[in-house]
């Protein structure tokens, strides 16, 4: 990490050993002065939202940050300003980011609660980061030099489900991770006792992970008991979680507190700044001066300037974002075939992606329920995957949460992660990781972080699967910035596909029709005796289908992937019985959608229609018809129609399955109607 902010000058001359050393004592000030200036300044009305201090708990960070190394990651949470400012001094950073000013260190973003720097980072969500912390640990374990992940928590986030999907993983992995437990004995406001069954202890033990706790605020002699354990850590011994009993001095928030005074005033007997200034009275005294003046210059400095803009510093102040690999850099297919079988089927082609995938890139992990050999996963997409890469294909416990987590944690370190859902489905479970750190974290600290991480999720039904392990949750994920939707389909290879997922940068999530995993593949251009297609726009684009050499069509038919084969078949049926020449769309990309080109594809044909398996009601294809009508309501005949699955379950007997999902009849009646009632409307 950094080393702490450079003192304003030296020790004072009178200066005694009793107390902190110089320098933490220094940076103990620093952290106090500054959360006070935030808690005045909130109250003056100067500064907006919301801040969460670390008062009365400076010492823990102060006590840690020289047991650090600078390759080292650390995760924070809400509270996060004095582990911050422990380990990079950048008081200047920190206030200008409350503050909203130039020089914030993300821009104005993030602030109280979202920080990134080098190896530090902050969110907001609790719990949210240990499974991210697992997947850091992850990469440094594999390079085996020593470094470690270390997360501060407290101990209302033992609340949260995500901790203990992380503790077993990070367990049954020996894996290098540090959890610090500040235990201030009170979650917001209600009492930890109110909240927590069993103890932290108990909770740790249950893992095989190993515990200390301490009562002890002077950071030297609390560096001295953690030195030997977060080595025993470095060495290999597994995860360490870290118990100590802190006092809370602050409200949760900025005046949030429901504590009566005798209870806070007993706390603000027994705080080190109390007990620090009895112990040295003048020395004490003298930094004390010194780092309320220091964070008075600042304070006022910040004030003075402009509004932030977004963008992080690039002045050096603070240190460079770990960025991975770019997309240019990602390593060539040289050593692998990528030449497709001639009429491979959908399952054969995406496994064949994943191992040249593998192949070609050695940083690539891939996570999942039961993706090892001689299993495979759930449908045999990962087959031979682990026989041929060894660990950086992992069979994970039954944690969609925690292992997207690791997936993006290991994307954050700089490598990257394919995660599997063994049911799309089961997305649900991982959302928060998804929504809340994955996407976010790419903009909310006014820079591009990237995040590498592709989840794939097998959908849909006709399987019999039923309510459960049926479901078409795309519009669940819709909308999400930088959060990236494709699917797949028989007319797209996979191989381009998987590798432009993650060499954007941008997490994005694949969705896998169940169905069509067992279908062919259409290749050479050709469809069947009839239709013929070509990719608009390289690999990735759009598929065109239609017959061949016709270019003025009658209805243009849009659908995703999984819906592929049926728009296919409702298409030969209304050139060959219908007379109506359709062209069908099939785009690799969901979201974000490239409107302006799809519009392009539509021209000449004033009926559009658009189909989907998923639910009515704020879907893709609510969003498609919406992103066209407003390009092509002058040519339309009439308004795009949407066809989607019935508003139900999906069920497990076959003909009740039937009655919820599209069938290419359904389609094909469906362009037929609105191809005449746009040719009445014309007349």
């Amino acid at each position: 990490m950094l080393n702490p902010l450079a003192r304003p000058g030296p020790a004072p001359a009178d200066a005694a050993p009793d107390g902190p050393a110089d320098d933490d004592l220094a940076m103990l000030l620093l952290i106090r002065h500054v959360e006070l200036a935030l808690l005045r300044l909130f109250g003056e009305g100067r500064v907006s939202g919301t801040t969460h201090t670390c008062l009365g708990q400076e010492y823990v960070p102060v006590a840690l940050a020289p047991l650090l190394r600078a390759d080292d990651m650390v995760f924070s949470n809400h509270r996060g300003h004095g582990h911050y400012l422990a380990l990079t001094g950048d008081a200047d950073g920190l206030l200008s980011e409350v503050m909203g000013r130039q020089g914030a260190v993300c821009g104005g973003v993030g602030g109280s609660q979202h920080l990134y720097t080098g190896g530090f980072l902050s969110t907001g969500v609790q719990g949210e980061s240990l499974p991210v912390a697992v997947g850091a640990a992850l990469r440094r374990s594999r390079a085996g030099d020593g470094a470690l992940a270390l997360a501060f928590v407290g101990d209302g986030t033992w609340g949260e489900g995500a901790v203990y999907e992380a503790l077993n993983m990070a367990a049954l992995w020996r894996l290098p991770l540090v959890v610090v437990v500040e235990h201030n004995g009170i979650a917001q406001s209600t009492p930890t006792r109110l909240q927590m069954s069993g103890t932290v202890r108990a909770r740790a033990e249950a893992f095989g992970a190993a515990h200390h706790h301490s009562a002890e605020t002077r950071p030297g002699v609390l560096r001295a008991e953690l030195q030997p354990l977060l080595a025993r850590v470095r060495a290999g011994g597994g995860p360490l979680v870290v118990e100590l009993d802190v006092p809370r001095l602050g409200p949760h928030s900025k005046g949030d507190d429901t504590r009566d005074a005798e209870e806070l005033a007993a706390l603000h007997d027994r705080d080190w700044y109390t007990t620090g200034a009895g112990a040295s009275p003048g020395r004490f005294a003298a930094w004390d001066l010194r780092q309320a003046a220091l964070v008075d210059r600042l304070v006022a400095e910040v004030s003075a300037r402009p509004p932030s803009d977004g963008r992080a510093p690039s002045d050096g102040r603070a240190p460079a974002a770990r960025t991975g690999r770019t997309a240019e850099a990602v390593p060539g297919p040289a050593a692998v075939d990528d030449t497709p079988p001639r009429r491979e089927r959908v399952a054969e082609n995406l496994n064949r992606a994943l191992h040249s995938l593998m192949e070609s890139d050695p940083s690539v992990h891939l996570l999942g329920e039961d993706v090892s050999d001689p299993y495979g996963g759930a449908f045999k997409i990962t087959r031979g995957l682990s026989t041929r890469f060894g660990d950086r294909v992992r069979s994970t416990p039954l944690s969609e949460g925690a292992v997207t987590g690791v997936g993006a944690g290991l994307a954050l370190a700089g490598d990257r992660a394919v995660v599997e859902m063994m049911f799309g489905d089961f997305v649900t479970l991982a959302f928060d990781q998804l929504v809340n750190f994955a996407a976010k974290s790419v903009s909310m600290y006014g820079r591009r972080v990237p995040v590498p991480l592709l989840v794939r999720c097998p959908v849909g039904g006709r399987r019999g699967y039923g309510p459960t392990h049926s479901q078409s949750p795309q519009k669940h994920l819709l909308g999400v910035p930088d959060l990236d939707l494709y699917e797949l389909s028989p007319f797209h290879d996979a191989v381009p596909l998987v590798r432009h997922a993650l060499a954007t940068g941008t997490p994005s999530v694949l969705f896998e029709d169940k169905v069509l995993y067992t279908e062919r593949r259409y290749t050479d251009g050709v469809v069947d005796d009839v239709l013929r297609f070509r990719l608009d726009g390289g690999p990735l684009g759009t598929a065109v289908v239609g017959p061949a050499g016709v270019e003025d069509v009658d209805a243009v038919l849009i659908a995703p992937g999984g819906l592929a084969h049926r728009a296919v078949a409702a298409a030969r049926l209304l050139l060959l019985e219908d007379e109506l020449c359709c062209r069908l769309l099939v785009p690799a990309q969901l979201h974000p959608l490239d409107a302006d080109r799809l519009a392009g594809l539509c021209a000449g044909a004033g009926t559009v229609v658009v189909v989907e398996d998923g639910t009515p009601g704020a879907g893709w294809g609510t969003e498609v018809a919406h992103a066209l009508h407003t390009r092509l309501w002058s040519a339309l005949r009439a308004p795009v129609r949407v066809l989607s699955a019935a508003d139900a379950v999906v069920p497990a007997a076959p003909h009740l399955e039937d009655e919820v999902f599209l069938q290419a009849e359904d389609i094909r009646r469906a362009v037929r109607t609105s191809a005449q009632h746009g040719e009445e409307r014309s007349r």
